[in-house]
């Protein structure tokens, strides 16, 4: 069967989850994770055939739907889909292989995260935001250049751990999670806490942190409401109202009706 026909011939629910990525790599390309025709997301084939991965030549903004994906091997070898792959495919490979937790991952070069990647102190936490905030983050410091070899894929996943994210030295970061959500609203939280802490460094006046103690209460106190890779629901749903606005050309802050009220 040809990449192509294989394409064609995938079931619904899969080519509803990859619609699902499309729109979650547009979500990044909106909270200011584009770069060019650089980064790119991943999804475990529920088939276990490997993981569907963007294709490369095209930016985040610009993933439409299902056939904006190639399926790989586990070895980065190309089983469907039109296009050429990244060729940081090992990230997301050994990703896969050393979290059996994890189903969907992304890699990307916000400004202010990856100007915080050259940084050699720890993130520090400026702005407690619940559960739904990553703690701080592994760095990965093997090198600066490209991740397109496995043993370099596997000793970021090390590097990585038990972890959703991990920052890459003078590179970028890679986030993961459960589900498609998790990795978007993992990365567009680091992005947030990466230009909180460059901008209280570079103020100039006296600052403090909040200790441990503050942290643990929130976010054990935001579990229930967004918490990503424990849920994520409200702020998911918020990205796909607003990514929603964006497309059909309007305001992406403000809502032309009321937002219906959740049911509980």
């Amino acid at each position: 069967m040809s990449t192509d026909t294989a394409t064609a011939a995938m079931s619904a629910a899969l080519r509803e989850q990859l619609d699902e990525l499309a729109r979650a790599c547009r979500i990044l390309e909106m909270e200011g994770h584009g770069d060019r025709v650089f980064g790119h997301m991943a999804l475990r084939d529920p088939d276990g055939r490997g993981f569907w991965m963007k294709r490369a030549g095209v930016a985040l903004g610009e993933i439409h739907d299902a056939r904006d994906f190639v399926l790989l091997s586990m070895e980065g070898k190309k089983l469907a889909g039109a296009g050429r792959s990244h060729g940081e495919w090992p990230i997301h490979s050994e990703i896969f292989k050393a979290r059996a937790d994890v189903n969907a991952s992304a890699h990307t070069h916000p400004f202010y995260a990856s100007v915080y990647t050259a940084c050699e102190d720890p993130l520090p936490i400026v702005v407690p935001r619940s559960a739904n905030q990553p703690p701080t983050p592994p760095r990965w410091e093997d090198t600066s250049d490209l991740i397109t070899r496995p043993e370099q894929g596997r000793s970021m996943a090390a590097a990585m751990g038990p972890h959703y994210c991990v920052l890459l030295r003078n590179h970028g970061i890679v986030t993961c999670g459960p589900t498609i959500k998790d990795p978007v609203i993992v990365a567009i939280a680091l992005e947030k806490m990466c230009r909180e802490a460059l901008t209280i460094h570079g103020s100039g006046m006296r600052f403090g942190y909040p200790d441990s103690d503050e942290l643990a209460i929130k976010r054990t106190s935001g579990a229930g409401l967004d918490a990503t890779v424990a849920g994520g629901g409200a702020l998911w749903s918020y990205y796909l109202r607003k990514l929603a606005r964006v497309e059909a050309g309007g305001d992406p802050l403000i809502a032309t009706r009321p937002v219906p009220i959740a049911k509980r």
